[in-house]
């Protein structure tokens, strides 16, 4: 997951692509569009761009989705077709340093929102980018799997509430499907995190470390990316160019709660994780403590009874002539001199609370 973005100019003129865009990563493209009104729908897959001009032309309201990374040259005849900002396309070829966004053009507006989806066991965003001229939308997403497939089948309902409101409307569908995206994934974390604090406390919770890692590493990264949702949801809402309707706004508020939400739940989980990894790190002192403890008692008895080796030691010697070796009582003072040696060195070591 990229976690770093770039700042751009975005209300300058510029007559086509930048050419510092990367093409790496396109994939093959498929269009969707629906054309559609309160009494009348009409829907078309695999259809060419031109021809989806056609119907935004007929109107009343139209949405064309472009599933997969286009090529800058298809880009470009977008831009031309529907009129879109060179700029704004920029944004829409360039995923990977992406933040999420809502820009605003002269007859048109562009939102960007990240979808978090489960690829490979790892999280990663997709980029979702949205224009929304006077009767139509133009969607991109960059993953694998079509996301408005649901949306589609509501639309062709003959009593859908989308087909008897405007196309902003259809716009405040399509966000809400890409924010919600979000809470599934944050049940994966929370199971995850659940399983993780089992093992923790368990007989083998040294070894959880690198899950922990992982864990807290792309709790931070997705809070990274859905922190700027918020704000693009917020500056949708304020619609400078009164593109939407108050009706459209009201019901945008509750895809903003929905984010705050999200944002407060991943707050939430990493600090989980966060307070896991010092249980981790209080498990691994605990235990080195313990060792610690045991090798510190075991060198203190050591030095108990070297005293006692070295007088042994010199009394197994083989001499003749040592001295003492005739004494009647001196096996039993030798004995009684190591033992109150030792009982001295016990009393002194546990008075210093080495024992």
């Amino acid at each position: 997951m990229a976690a770093i973005w770039n700042l751009k100019r975005r209300h300058g003129e510029s007559a086509e692509l930048s050419p510092v865009v990367d093409p790496i990563g396109e994939t093959p493209i498929t269009i969707t569009m629906v054309n559609y009104s309160e009494d009348e729908l009409i829907e078309r897959s695999d259809v060419e761009a031109g021809e989806c001009k056609a119907y935004i032309d007929k109107g009343p309201f139209t949405w064309v989705h472009i599933q997969g990374q286009p090529k800058p040259s298809d880009l470009r005849e977008f831009g031309n077709l529907f009129d879109l900002h060179a700029l704004a396309l920029e944004d829409v070829i360039d995923t990977s340093e992406q933040r999420a966004k809502t820009e605003t053009y002269e007859n048109q507006m562009l939102v960007i929102l990240g979808m978090p989806t489960e690829k490979d066991f790892r999280i990663i965003m997709e980029q979702v980018s949205f224009f929304l001229g006077e009767n139509f939308i133009v969607s991109f997403h960059n993953g694998e799997h079509d996301p408005f497939k649901a949306v589609r089948r509501r639309l062709n309902h003959p009593k859908a509430t989308m087909r008897k409101r405007g196309i902003d409307y259809l716009l405040y569908i399509l966000c809400d499907v890409v924010i919600d995206s979000g809470f599934p994934i944050l049940d994966e974390f929370e199971r995850e995190i659940e399983h993780v604090e089992q093992e923790l406390l368990g007989p083998k919770g040294e070894e959880t470390i690198h899950s922990l890692y992982t864990i807290k590493r792309e709790l931070l990264v997705l809070r990274l990316k859905m922190r700027p949702q918020r704000e693009a949801i917020r500056t949708l809402i304020r619609d400078d160019k009164n593109m939407l309707t108050e009706e459209t706004k009201l019901y945008l508020r509750d895809c903003h709660d929905h984010i705050i939400r999200l944002i407060d739940v991943l707050e939430i989980y990493r600090d989980m994780s966060s307070n896991m990894v010092d249980v981790h790190l209080s498990l691994v002192n605990n235990k080195t403590y313990k060792s610690n403890e045991v090798q510190r008692k075991a060198a203190v008895w050591a030095f108990i009874f070297a005293p006692l080796t070295f007088v042994t030691g010199i009394y197994g010697m083989n001499f003749v002539f040592m001295p003492e070796t005739k004494l009647h009582y001196g096996y039993q003072t030798c004995l009684g001199f190591m033992v109150g040696i030792g009982i001295l060195l016990y009393i002194y070591f546990k008075k210093r609370k080495w024992l």
